[in-house]
């Protein structure tokens, strides 16, 4: 005989799924702050006033966030965002990769086929992207969902998006529009029309970038002036004035690229009615003039100082535009980055008193790789290049001349590690061959690696070694943690004010995200739900 449960359980039984709903969000607000490092939040908390410093002092700070593969770039960052998978299942292993059955490059979003709307943008679409992304899993499970992605760059916001957002925008720096391709329509909402045609750089960026406080203010940060800073008109200090002529691209080194992707988005927020129907909808985000400033001023300059305040500022705005369309309580945002970036090998030098290095690939790297090129050819009796462009080896020739693989991939090693700045050597097989004994971040290189678009080798430099043919600027894209070390906080709706020091990664994001809406995520995700946010 069963046993009759008390009215009292019955009540609770009743009322748990209603409760649950309740603290879901109507809307979630995915933000990614290209090139954000760990440390930024940090470093500038004293200087924040707005929305950093809301994400901060109420939601959950992941204090050690990584991406945990490489290589660290944009592409592959954006899609371990919104997939919660590696490049490894991705697909997205690069911006660029080179496909040696075309023999052509290929760009990570490129799409003959995606025509242009209108007169503009076209010829790229998420058509690359191998798995399905959160925006993918909402619609799924709610068709009427609306997922909108938005970017000054065009594989941001289409690898945020995932494989069927409603819309996906970004920035064309020759007309100062945002555009879209017609993988997502064939005509651009008329809010997206109005505000193109509102010539927003027109009306809202000054003749110059300069200082949000007064000079003095910045004294903290270090001098306005370091060296390996990129010129802008003839200095590298405030200001920077813009041109007439140039202003539309000059403006993506500068904060007033992020204000516009913000203001974007804060007009498809309100004419798409976003979290305000009765299905939960999803905003992506990435602002990636973070990026742009740090490559050209580096991390510790007073632009980058500059632009987190603004940016923070910025936020904020768009934050309580935000609970006042959709209401207080009823948003959850998620904040993090597509990678870090390394220190301008001057500044640690000269005033960290560190170890660094600037190395020019076309005097230091490149014609150490001919000349061993030329005694490969010479040793196997061939006329063909054995080590050919984008890092690819002519085993053909070699098994001609009866050399096997491994024994072509020992020479080819043993002379790359004898050029400056190479730290080692992965070859292809060792990358698909997890009983290849393990070896200084093999485990990262393999997690980032998709063999369908691999070279058939990689190269790691020196640690603190910047790889570049500009004598100006800084990069990323190597697996170590000054480029994979980055910032990440969730806010909103159930979430409480916490720091987490615990080791979390990038493609936890999204299945966190999942989890919070209910969704059921692909069994092949390789992040797993954050227990602290998604409880």
């Amino acid at each position: 005989m069963k046993k009759r449960l008390p009215i009292v359980a019955i009540l609770i039984i009743s009322i748990v799924p209603t409760l649950i709903a309740a603290t879901r969000p109507r809307l979630v607000i995915f933000i990614s702050v290209d090139q954000m490092r760990a440390d930024y939040l940090e470093r500038f908390r004293n200087n924040f006033s707005g929305g950093l410093k809301r994400l901060t002092e109420e939601g959950a700070v992941f204090r050690n966030a990584d991406l945990n593969y490489g290589p660290s770039e944009t592409g592959p960052g954006h899609a371990a965002l919104s997939t919660g998978c590696y490049p490894s299942k991705s697909g997205i292993l690069s911006n660029d990769w080179f496909d040696p059955t075309t023999r052509k490059d290929v760009y990570c979003v490129e799409d003959t086929s995606a025509e242009k709307v209108g007169s503009e943008g076209g010829g790229v679409s998420p058509r690359n992207l191998q798995v399905t992304a959160l925006g993918d899993w909402l619609k799924q499970a709610s068709p009427q969902s609306r997922v909108i992605a938005v970017s000054v760059k065009d594989r941001a916001a289409i690898l945020m998006g995932g494989q069927h957002a409603d819309y996906a925008f970004w920035y064309d720096s020759k007309s100062g529009h945002m555009v879209t391709s017609e993988y997502y329509t064939h005509s651009e909402p008329d809010w997206a029309r109005s505000f193109n045609e509102s010539n927003w750089v027109e009306h809202h960026v000054p003749d110059a970038w300069t200082t949000l406080h007064p000079s003095q203010y910045y004294n903290s940060f270090g001098p306005d002036t370091l060296q390996g800073e990129m010129m802008w008109s003839g200095s590298t200090a405030f200001p920077h004035p813009f041109s007439p002529k140039k202003r539309n691209e000059q403006i993506l080194r500068s904060p007033y690229g992020d204000m516009l992707v913000l203001d974007f988005a804060r007009s498809a927020l309100q004419a798409e009615k976003l979290g305000q129907r009765t299905s939960v909808d999803l905003l992506c985000i990435s602002l990636s003039c973070t990026d742009y400033i740090g490559h050209a001023f580096g991390p510790n300059s007073r632009e980058m100082a500059d632009q987190m305040m603004r940016l923070d500022a910025s936020l904020g705005s768009f934050l309580s535009d935000a609970e006042r369309i959709v209401g207080r309580g009823n948003i959850v945002v998620a904040l993090s980055a597509d990678h870090a970036v390394m220190p301008l090998p001057e500044y640690t030098m000269n005033v960290k008193h560190g170890f660094a290095r600037r190395i020019l690939p076309q005097t230091a790297i490149n014609p150490g790789i001919e000349a061993l090129d030329r005694t490969l050819e010479q040793e196997l009796g061939t006329g063909e290049h054995v080590i050919q462009s984008d890092a690819f080896l002519n085993y053909a020739v070699a098994v001609k001349a009866g050399v096997d693989s491994v024994e072509l991939e020992r020479r080819v090693r043993e002379g790359l590690l004898k050029l400056d700045g190479i730290a080692d050597v992965y070859f292809r097989r060792e990358l698909r061959d997890n009983s290849t004994p393990d070896r200084p971040f093999l485990e990262m290189l393999r997690r980032g690696y998709f063999p369908a678009r691999g070279k058939d080798f990689l190269v790691r430099f020196c640690e603190n070694c910047l790889v570049s043919k500009s004598t100006t600027g800084t990069s990323h894209g190597s697996p170590y943690d000054y480029d994979t070390r980055v910032s990440l906080v969730f806010w909103g709706t159930g979430i409480k004010s916490e720091s987490v020091d615990r080791d979390v990664h990038t493609v936890d994001i999204a299945p966190t995200l999942a989890k919070i809406l209910g969704l059921q995520c692909p069994n092949y995700v390789d992040g797993h739900p954050l227990d602290e946010v998604a409880r």
